[in-house]
């Protein structure tokens, strides 16, 4: 099969580093293996919503924010990817994503406006209204198409070293390369709530070029990891059809395991 592969095609490199947490913006981490998202480890909160039918989810377009001094997104050396919970064409062109939230006000229902991407569950200490966040969150793609965007981490760089990124910008940088994930999970203890903050995720897809992405993202708030494995394949001959589940997705993507072999 001849391919075209971007400079040095499969970019997997882990990360190790430790930044500021800002107020409760941080993501955070849940045990994970491959290909399941293990479930809390602290035991079951007494509260269970499940979104979108019970919450409305979290009041928030794309898992990029701003933070003092460096900034929340999955990236490597080379690329940074820019996962979206809600639909990029319908984020307001003058919102701050660096912000991250975008509450509902006199304005408008602010994130609620658009349309929510994901489904899963929160679980909460109280509940709403009296817990600042849920104390662990669980999500995964409700459409088999979730928008995941991959850019160069400089030009990444250098646009959120301005203090505000918009999504006009982020669509004008040279190196975008848009992609959809026809998997998706996500494990989050938020800062601010959970005891030990954390995130995990993971999404598998195919590129608008026609070939295919990984990619892993751990991050551990009080240890300070923060792994991050993409892998980006720019074309393909063939264009087969996304396998049936995550098992047989991840042998595609790491047919070496061990797991894949029997």
């Amino acid at each position: 099969m001849n391919t075209t592969r971007l400079p040095n095609p499969v970019h997997i490199l882990s990360k190790r580093l430790s930044f500021v947490l800002f107020g409760t913006t941080v993501l955070a981490m849940a045990a994970m293996t491959m290909p399941a998202l293990a479930q809390p480890a602290f035991g079951d909160p007494p509260i269970k919503l499940d979104f979108p039918t019970e919450s409305p989810g979290v009041p928030a377009y794309a898992r990029l924010e701003l933070l003092i001094p460096d900034f929340d997104v999955p990236s490597n050396d080379d690329w940074a990817a820019i996962v979206f919970y809600r639909d990029p064409d319908c984020i307001p062109m003058n919102f701050d994503l660096g912000q991250f939230f975008h509450v509902p006000g006199p304005d408008g229902p602010g994130a609620f406006g658009c349309q929510l991407l994901l489904e899963g569950s929160e679980i909460w200490a109280n509940g709403p209204g009296e817990d600042l966040a849920p104390v662990y969150v669980r999500s995964r793609n409700a459409v088999p198409n979730l928008p995941v965007w991959f850019v160069d981490r400089a030009e990444l760089d250098d646009l959120l070293a301005q203090g505000v990124v918009f999504i006009d910008q982020i669509e004008a940088l040279p190196s975008l390369i848009r992609g959809w994930a026809w998997w998706f999970e996500e494990a989050l203890y938020p800062n601010g709530s959970a005891p030990d903050p954390a995130i995990s995720l993971v999404a598998r897809g195919r590129l608008e070029t026609g070939g295919l992405f990984s990619l892993d993202w751990h991050f551990h708030a009080n240890s300070g990891e923060d792994e991050v494995e993409i892998m980006l394949e720019l074309d393909q001959d063939q264009d087969p059809a996304p396998p049936s589940g995550p098992v047989s997705l991840h042998c595609l993507m790491f047919p070496h395991l061990p797991t894949c072999n029997r």
